[in-house]
């Protein structure tokens, strides 16, 4: 298998992972917190960090989406 399928193997998994309602529940803090929806999503964080940018935030960003 090559690097390129692991990589795409490796993120399709995060992505399940963590959008998945039970690691929600697992790592929510107490029965009473709830999730705010950002106009950036923690899986998107996750995604845009995990490509290591090397250029400026701005560009980076840009580029990501």
């Amino acid at each position: 298998m090559s690097i390129r399928n692991n990589l795409k193997d490796f993120f399709q998994e995060m992505n399940t992972l963590l959008t998945s309602s039970e690691f929600i529940e697992q790592h929510r803090v107490n029965n009473s917190a709830f999730s705010r929806t950002r106009k950036l999503a923690f899986t998107d964080i996750i995604h845009f960090l995990l490509t290591l940018p090397q250029k400026s935030l701005s560009i980076s960003l840009g580029e990501f989406f």
